[in-house]
């Protein structure tokens, strides 16, 4: 409750609907257990967190809460949104951030500490994903960890309460962009493969328990050594 209270307030500036929106989905998103698996950062140091398809900047905002240490960088391809996120940061007084429409092939290399991907792969084809993944990876400084959060197709019953969501989302409310009806909602040893090809580290968290949709995270770690990903 307190998370959703923080997102209310941050989000003051966008119309009641959407603020609504965006409260309704901060309870039903585990958005503070992907932030406890981001370390703290060292007093002195300074680390930066990339949020592809930030949206709203919703997790941008609940991580500098949680991990006031960090350096805040979202981007996403919906200008709109990208306003109002500047919008909500302005009246929140929130500063040490980057928030731009840009897409993850235009960020610099080796630039990230962590970057969060979020529910964001879903909406697109898996044909893409290798190409989007191994530009993260590029993306990450040595040692960097990757947060993918998408949904366990292993836990079938709560897979249909989500599409049946996402088809609401996307088709008939127009609420998420994505293509008509076509979800990417790959099994886990697929993301874990994938991520693994491009040379991430691969740990898996099952973060379903209390919620009725099979949330999923994979954390990739980048090697902090000198070898990069393994040759195909």
């Amino acid at each position: 409750m307190a998370i959703a209270l923080f997102v209310w307030h941050f989000l003051s500036p966008l119309p009641f609907v959407w603020r609504l929106h965006q409260v309704i989905r901060s309870l039903l998103s585990p958005f503070g257990k992907i932030i406890d698996r981001i370390p703290r950062t060292p007093t002195g140091e300074e680390r930066t967190l990339l949020d592809l398809g930030c949206g709203h900047g919703i997790f941008l905002a609940l991580a500098r809460r949680m991990r006031p240490g960090l350096s805040l960088v979202g981007i996403d391809l919906d200008a709109e949104k990208i306003r109002q996120a500047r919008q909500a940061f302005a009246k929140a007084k929130i500063s040490g951030h980057q928030l731009a429409v840009m897409s993850i092939a235009d960020f610099p290399e080796g630039t990230a500490d962590y970057i969060a991907i979020l529910d964001v792969m879903y909406l697109v084809p898996l044909v893409l994903w290798a190409g989007i993944l191994k530009t993260c990876y590029d993306s990450l400084k040595p040692g960097g960890l990757l947060l993918l959060k998408e949904m366990n197709t292993g836990k079938p019953a709560k897979l249909a309460v989500l599409k049946l969501e996402e088809t609401l989302a996307v088709n008939i409310l127009g609420i998420t962009k994505g293509e008509e009806t076509r979800f990417t909602f790959p099994p886990p040893e697929e993301i874990r493969k994938q991520l693994q090809t491009i040379g991430f580290e691969v740990e898996e968290i099952p973060l379903d328990r209390g919620y009725h949709v099979p949330h999923m995270l994979w954390i990739g770690h980048k090697p902090s050594g000198p070898h990069g990903p393994p040759v195909s």
